[in-house]
């Protein structure tokens, strides 16, 4: 089991998201915005003022991901240890990530779940502690791809088949 090396994160995705999201809404609001209230009678502000359906699409754009949640996640796998963690980027500031840093020998199952209407994925482990409690833990994760999850299962399966 010692050539178990693994290490999955969406580090670059979810910057490029974050940043796309922020460069539509200061493009599609604060800067119309700005024209109507400050310059009401320029070309631009007409513009902006007339076509709104932009401001109210990108709106609602920004309120989906906003309530569906962009989570960022890390899976390292070593011949030990399996660590996962996953937190929601936009909104929960001050909220605990979800975190596991387990053994291999405390891994029962694993599956993975797609969310309705959402780029999101669901990662669920089921661990057995050393007391004999069985615990199932979820991580949110987004964009996460077939490759990854393929890669993934992979290992979870061998330290499955190496723990029965």
């Amino acid at each position: 089991m010692h050539n178990i090396n693994l290490k999955c994160n969406n580090k670059t995705k979810i910057t490029f998201l974050v940043g796309g999201l922020f460069i539509l809404f200061v493009t599609t609001i604060i800067i119309p915005e700005w024209f109507i209230i400050y310059l009401p009678f320029s070309g631009l502000s007409i513009f902006f003022a007339e076509n709104i359906i932009y401001s109210i699409v990108s709106t609602v754009v920004i309120i989906y991901f906003l309530i569906v949640g962009i989570f960022k996640y890390t899976v390292n796998l070593d011949p030990y240890v399996i660590q996962i963690t996953s937190h929601r980027v936009l909104l929960d500031f001050f909220k605990t990530k979800d975190y596991v840093d387990i053994p291999h020998a405390m891994l029962r199952d694993y599956s993975f779940f797609n969310r309705p209407f959402s780029f999101n994925k669901t990662l669920m482990l089921k661990i057995e502690t050393q007391s004999g409690k069985k615990v199932a833990k979820r991580f949110n994760i987004t964009f996460m791809s077939e490759n990854e999850i393929e890669r993934i299962s992979k290992f979870f399966d061998r330290i499955i088949v190496k723990n029965n």
